[in-house]
């Protein structure tokens, strides 16, 4: 944990490349690639209470999505000031984690096009610098699209934050809004996108859904948007662009593909800790610390209906990921899993001490006796590639001698 916040309130820059499972730096990566990660994800929000935070007893419509492309202006921001003492803030609840009904349908948004316009905003931590714009600007306007900043991406009056929680919903809640954006995608993760919550309202989306992208610390925007009962994308982040030294880049044309709906299926190798099988749920998760700090509040992971769980993980000790598995068993969480699918466990830390060769064995120890397929080492998460997710989208795990895939 001190480990994990003095990265936090050091860190300026951008991510690099992450380490995979095993220890040990990866070949070919810099000594400067290997200092510029972002913080863990391991601070976890103010208690909140289910009663607190639902938004007047409403819930999710199953209207259908609006597909086509809406003329419209990005309005000039509306930024308040943060006015109230985050634990205040907090405990005044969030307006966009309602009890879904049993009966909405889930909506895909539109997938998009050439020429279409994607919006990029830094819900947590600050991008170090406004000239880091301009390769992130290059390679999304490269696919064909118009591309719109958040005002506060690299807002320096905070600490560590990309300006006040205020400010950064802002940026986020206008972006959503606007009909003339057709997704969002966070420029970066770290830490802070559950303080966004009680200033924001999501449900709107389910007039107009569009694309959520993002992961790390954005799993708290993916699971609400999972009660809300709207796909989103579990993906590269433009933060990740900066870092690329050739035209080749396996996890941002990944994140293209998704967004222009070009993805069906993802394979990997065989891992000795699979377990084999096939199954089909809806595809839910994320950062596994994210998901475990979200239990018991309003935005905590749904798995009312069969449900395939995603987790990967950065920068811990393997008793905090023994630990986190327990929340998940203990919660119920596990019960109406269909499969599970690990991605990057990267830089890892205290296995010799805790007795175990890597954190994988750990969580096969709490999924082999579940029944159901385990797929591990799917190449998704904090470290290379980090391949693209649709969350919220009914999908089939198949896993035999010769690896696995997921398709979508």
């Amino acid at each position: 944990m001190i480990r994990t916040l003095l990265l936090a309130a050091l860190f300026t820059g951008l991510p690099a490349a992450f380490r995979p499972c095993a220890a040990g730096t990866a070949a070919g990566r810099t000594d400067t690639a290997a200092t510029a990660r972002i913080p863990a994800d391991s601070l976890r929000p103010a208690a909140r209470t289910p009663e607190e935070c639902l938004p007047d007893g409403k819930t999710a419509s199953a209207n259908t999505p609006d597909t086509e492309s809406a003329a419209g202006t990005n309005p000039a921001p509306a930024d308040a000031p943060d006015t109230k003492p985050a634990a205040e803030t907090a405990a005044a609840g969030t307006a966009n984690a309602p009890a879904p009904a049993d009966t909405a349908a889930y909506l895909r948004p539109p997938y998009l096009r050439e020429g279409d316009t994607i919006a990029v905003v830094s819900p947590s931590g600050r991008i170090a610098a406004r000239a880091d714009t301009a390769k992130v600007r290059e390679r999304l306007e490269s696919w064909g699209l118009h591309v719109l900043f958040g005002t506060h991406y690299a807002d320096r009056s905070q600490p560590y934050f990309a300006g006040t929680d205020a400010e950064r919903a802002a940026d986020l809640q206008r972006m959503l809004d606007d009909p003339s954006v057709k997704a969002v995608i966070a420029f970066r993760g770290g830490y802070g996108s559950v303080r966004l919550l009680p200033y924001l309202d999501l449900r709107r989306l389910r007039e107009h859904p569009k694309w959520l992208a993002g992961f790390s610390d954005i799993t708290t925007l993916h699971l609400v948007l999972r009660r809300l009962r709207i796909e989103s994308i579990h993906g590269q982040m433009p933060a990740g662009f900066l870092f690329d030294e050739g035209t080749e880049d396996p996890s941002a044309e990944s994140l293209r593909e998704a967004l222009f709906g070009l993805t069906r299926r993802i394979d990997t190798p065989p891992h000795p800790l699979n377990r084999p099988g096939r199954a089909t749920g809806r595809l839910a998760g994320g950062n596994l610390a994210v998901i475990c700090a979200a239990t018991g509040t309003p935005e905590e992971l749904l798995t009312d209906s069969p449900t395939v769980l995603f987790i990967e993980e950065v920068g811990e000790f393997v008793y905090r990921i023994d630990r986190m598995m327990q929340s998940l068993a203990r919660s119920g969480k596990l019960r109406n899993l269909r499969a599970v699918v690990v991605g990057h466990l990267t830089d890892m830390m205290g296995e010799k001490k805790f007795g175990v060769a890597d954190a994988c064995r750990i969580i096969s120890d709490y999924t082999q006796e579940l029944g159901i397929p385990v797929l591990f080492g799917f190449p998704a998460g904090h470290d290379e590639p980090n391949l693209s997710l649709y969350l919220g989208r009914e999908v089939t795990v198949t896993v035999d001698d010769g690896g696995g895939c997921v398709e979508f």
